[in-house]
């Protein structure tokens, strides 16, 4: 049962329909600390099958393919904590051209 929740505010774009990004925000009930990686797939599976974002792990934290923006500072999702009862703002990373969501073309980099 969880006690507490992590509010997340994540930018979301798909270039096919939308004119310009837009942020949606997810109030997910956690029990513990989880990762930036494990709360995405919680939304994805738990409340927005749409949510696009790179999924892969090398369960070694050494690819880099998990890299996004965590309030402003460029993180590795699938090690990078959060704790429950806060809240976090979720962005591509700047430095490739986004192709849905939190998903970035990395060959242009």
């Amino acid at each position: 049962m969880a006690d507490a929740t992590i509010k997340a505010k994540i930018l979301r774009f798909d270039p096919d329909k939308d004119e310009k990004p837009y942020y949606q925000s997810y109030e997910v009930p956690v029990d513990r600390q989880v990762t930036v990686h494990e709360l995405l797939n919680i939304i994805h599976r738990d409340f927005d099958g749409t949510l696009a974002f790179r999924d892969f792990k090398c369960f070694k934290g050494m690819c880099t393919t998990c890299i996004l923006k965590l309030n402003g500072k460029s993180v590795k999702s699938c090690s990078t904590p959060v704790e429950p009862s806060t809240e976090i703002q979720i962005d591509p990373v700047t430095s490739g051209e986004v192709i849905r969501d939190l998903v970035v073309d990395f060959n242009n980099m």
